[in-house]
């Protein structure tokens, strides 16, 4: 990215790894592009004397390092004749692994590296949650610390505008305080969070816009990530070099990918299998793929809104959402960003500002469902919040909350919850009504 690095929440979370001295060999997955190489060389660039970088996808020839011996000296040699250029001095050397999973043996190295001692590790892969076909190795089991990646949050986008983090906690202040914030900044943060939604979280997609100002600019950008994304599962091979997908599997897999905007915009935004073709477990290994290689998240519907939600959920019904909001509104297509700046969404600004909250609690590393009955009692998304089931409204202006005040008048039915409305408002609390500003969701992460 032309030598300008963003700042990432990861970056702070590998010091804290580097700091453990107990720490296991690092892996960090996440979405194609999310920054995870970028952030892996900025960290080690200041952070160690040798940096020895192997990319099995650039050169896959590396895969032979780790064919014959898992011993981490032998491993070293072979490395070092592949890369003449690469140094192996203890305690001072890191070797990161990019697209590991393209190499199983490496990552069962890791264990080795672990118990040697001697030399850091930092793995990375896009596809590691996949089912990917080892031929015959073993899957890794402890031995490694693992880090999740997505695309950037608008804390990060706010960072790469330049600010700092003395006005990010000042923001912060008036949501932990529930007070107003000051118009000026409440409609500069509205503003900027309108730009993060209509650019998305893709760093080249943010730089682009940073070098461009243009939104059309970052539109293209996002555009081809999106041709990668869904071109992604007829490149995926086997231990054998073959195709891991059939050419129908690998349609199946595209139909849902583009399955889930339309159902984001239906009525429940409840994702209908049977939409798909194939039978039940073709259709749950295609959303599979897309949820393991965390091009997707879902929030799947409970019983009841009550806690703990996790053994609540009904596995069968459930909402996807995409994993950078970005991409939803390219898929939209660019006159959303003209409406999303103009404020002229009409009837469609329902179902994307609850994406667009669902994506910034996603980010913020909240887990997700909601709530809805046949009888039509629904409410958009349901969390636990400060170890309480929490309701959340996604309404964009003072909407009918009518199901959530219902839910909360019968906690001997439902449970005790409490009621998160985010929307076009400014901080408030009343009750266990908490009322923020949809550019301050990511501050709901904060203190969980």
């Amino acid at each position: 990215m032309e030598d300008i690095y963003f700042r990432r929440k990861i970056d702070c979370q590998l010091k804290e790894w580097f700091n453990d001295k107990g720490h296991s060999p690092a892996v960090i997955y996440g979405i194609r592009q999310c920054g995870k190489s970028e952030s892996i060389k900025h960290f080690a660039k200041n952070n160690y004397k040798y940096v020895n970088h192997v990319d099995f996808w650039k050169t896959p020839n590396a895969i032979s390092a780790f064919e014959t011996s898992l011993d981490v000296n032998a491993i070293v040699k072979s490395l070092s004749a592949l890369f003449p250029s690469f140094k192996f001095v203890p305690h001072e050397t890191v070797l990161i692994l990019d697209e590991v999973q393209d190499c199983p043996k490496a990552r069962l190295a890791l264990k080795f590296f672990k118990e040697d001692g001697r030399f850091d590790v930092i793995a990375s892969g896009s596809y590691i949650g996949l089912n990917i076909d080892t031929n015959g190795v073993a899957k890794p089991s402890g031995s490694e610390d693992l880090f999740e990646m997505k695309t950037m949050d608008f804390e990060e986008f706010l960072w790469a505008l330049g600010y700092d983090d003395s006005q990010i906690n000042n923001l912060l202040g008036y949501f932990r305080k529930k007070i107003e914030v000051p118009k000026a900044i409440h409609d500069q943060m509205k503003q900027l969070f309108n730009e993060y939604v209509c650019v998305g979280g893709y760093p080249e997609a943010v730089l682009k816009f940073i070098q461009t100002n243009s939104y059309f600019e970052s539109f293209k950008k996002v555009k081809s990530l999106i041709i990668d994304i869904k071109g992604d599962p007829s490149k995926r091979l086997n231990a054998e070099k073959k195709p891991l997908y059939t050419a129908t599997e690998v349609a199946r897999i595209q139909k849902v990918f583009d399955l889930i905007a339309s159902f984001i915009v239906e009525d429940n935004h409840r994702f209908v299998m049977s939409k798909i073709s194939g039978n039940s477990y073709q259709r749950d290994d295609a959303v599979t793929y897309l949820l393991n290689s965390s091009v997707a998240f879902k929030a799947n519907n409970v019983q009841i809104p009550s806690l703990p939600l996790g053994v609540r959920k009904i596995e069968g019904d459930f909402k996807l959402f995409y994993a950078d909001i970005g991409i939803m509104v390219n898929v939209l297509g660019y006159d959303t960003i003209q409406g999303i700046l103009n404020d002229k969404l009409g009837m469609n600004k329902g179902y994307l500002y609850e994406a667009i909250v669902a994506d910034s609690l996603y980010k913020a590393n909240i887990p997700l469902y909601y709530f809805g009955k046949d009888s039509g009692l629904e409410v958009d998304l349901v969390i636990s919040y400060k170890s309480e089931a929490t309701l959340i409204e996604t309404k964009t202006k003072t909407g009918n909350t009518k199901s959530s005040k219902t839910i909360m008048k019968k906690p001997d039915h439902y449970g005790k919850t409490k009621l998160i409305k985010i929307g076009d408002y400014n901080v408030s609390e009343e009750g266990d009504i908490i009322t923020i500003p949809h550019y301050l969701v990511f501050a709901l992460g904060k203190q969980l």
